[in-house]
């Protein structure tokens, strides 16, 4: 069967077609392992290889790369919690995944007597967590950097007392200024995604959903503008206006006129003038473009 490379498949096609379609590879039998590997050994280690030779080679290695990518999944599973709070993908992962594994068929020896999946693993994982130190942030920090922030973290963790950063510095073998700087640095340059799922919440409920809008008129802001324009109104409009629906419960005209010792037509009229004064200095407010 022809042999599937995987960095086409985890870029052309979704999480799901990706796994769908690594199941299909057969497996790697003891002997064929090693023999696949003896031939790619062979083909790197000759300093001139024939064209037989390269083809077999390269043949051999996308073979082997091919059934071990289900190794590489495993490996990257593992992960899926914790890249859910840096900014990267599951096939982001996968993919430096994969190439450590290509890395680990080119160097895996044989004649040792290990198996390869033993052997793949370290290369792989390794190249799993340099990717999410180097990218999860969403800003590429030298690893160098990342390496004094970590040991500092591992070692205030690690002391039964808190400690000074002198104190950090001078048992890692940094001097203090470098030491502050690179935590400064990581700690500044830490990202959260706004799409991040937000605890046990629903699976619809991210970051950003609990994020207010300051432009955002509250109930207070509608009612102050347009109480302004309510109090331009005179006492008797205003009045009228707050029986009616000053309330939860709408009242009739004849009950606002009985409060307020008019007849219920005259009490109509006044709520009809009111609202026809608030209609007009409401209009160009609402619509400017007809106004």
């Amino acid at each position: 069967m022809p042999v599937i490379q995987p960095n086409r498949i985890a870029v052309g096609n979704g999480l799901s077609d990706y796994f769908r379609l690594i199941k299909r590879i057969p497996l790697l039998a003891p002997d064929e392992e090693l023999h696949l590997a003896g031939i790619v050994q062979e083909w790197l280690n000759d300093p001139n290889p024939s064209k037989a030779l390269l083809r077999r080679g390269a043949r051999a290695k996308s073979r082997m790369v091919s059934a071990n990518l289900r190794l590489v999944v495993q490996i990257c599973l593992r992960y899926k919690n914790r890249i859910g709070s840096l900014q990267m993908e599951m096939l982001d992962l996968l993919q430096s995944g994969n190439l450590g594994l290509i890395r680990a068929v080119e160097r895996y020896d044989p004649k040792r007597g290990y198996k390869f999946s033993t052997y793949a693993f370290w290369w792989i994982r390794e190249a799993v967590t340099r990717a999410m130190s180097e990218n999860g942030n969403g800003i590429k920090i030298p690893r160098t950097i990342l390496n004094l922030a970590y040991r500092a973290d591992l070692l205030q963790a690690s002391s039964d007392q808190a400690l000074s950063t002198r104190e950090v510095a001078c048992r890692l073998g940094e001097s203090e200024k470098r030491l502050v700087n690179s935590i400064r640095i990581v700690r500044e340059c830490r990202t959260t995604s706004l799409d991040k799922p937000v605890g046990a919440m629903s699976e619809d409920t991210n970051l950003i959903d609990l994020i207010g809008d300051e432009q955002v008129m509250t109930v207070d802001d509608d009612y102050k503008w347009l109480y302004e324009h309510v109090q331009a109104l005179n006492s008797r409009e205003r009045h009228v206006l707050q029986l009616r629906y000053g309330d939860e419960k709408s009242r009739s005209y004849a009950e606002v006129g009985g409060s307020m010792g008019v007849t219920k037509d005259r009490a109509q009229s006044l709520e009809r003038g009111a609202l026809r004064k608030l209609r007009r200095r409401l209009t160009p407010v609402l619509n400017p473009c007809k106004a």
